[in-house]
């Protein structure tokens, strides 16, 4: 909705007329058997982990997101594989207590009691799932400051962008 504003700035008249994710997650129905047919614990609460999509976003990403593992023993970390990527690349991630799952974001969401998100659409996605989660995102020194010079906005998340304040923690 804030982008109506925003192009009003500009003189264009524009509509807004929903967003396709939230129809997508409002349709989505769970699928009763995800515990089992993953083989994950019923009994250990989630946490998931969305790296992206990106080979460079989960290079970057993955191996900040489960180093916090040690400290978290009485969850299972159960990470959102892409199948654009050879399922093969995410084994040198693999530790104790990591599980992997592709094609399955939306009932991972659906069943996860807090997520941690690289910065994207999958924000949104779990937002729209009402899980608690922390964005994270790094990048180098100079990609940062050139980033905070080009892109004025004062978030990274889509759930912050489109609330206009701070409602879900952003780690950059």
């Amino acid at each position: 909705p804030f982008e109506t504003e925003f192009y009003q700035k500009f003189g264009y008249a524009v509509d807004y007329t929903g967003n396709p994710t939230a129809d997508a997650v409002a349709e989505f129905e769970p699928t009763n058997d995800f515990f089992e047919r993953n083989r994950l614990d019923a009994n250990k609460p989630i946490i998931a982990v969305l790296p992206g999509s990106r080979k460079q976003e989960i290079e970057e990403m993955l191996h900040e997101m489960i180093a916090i593992l040690p400290g978290f023993q009485e969850y299972q970390f159960v990470v959102a594989g892409v199948t654009n990527l050879d399922p093969n690349y995410y084994r040198h991630f693999e530790r104790n207590g990591i599980k992997f799952l592709f094609d399955q974001t939306f009932d991972l969401l659906s069943h996860a009691r807090a997520a941690l998100v690289t910065s994207g659409t999958a924000t949104l996605e779990t937002a729209l799932f009402d899980v608690p989660q922390i964005v994270c995102y790094r990048t180098s020194a100079l990609s940062y400051a050139i980033g905070k010079m080009v892109i004025k906005v004062p978030y990274i998340s889509l759930v912050n962008l489109i609330v206009g304040r701070t409602v879900v923690r952003e780690l950059i």
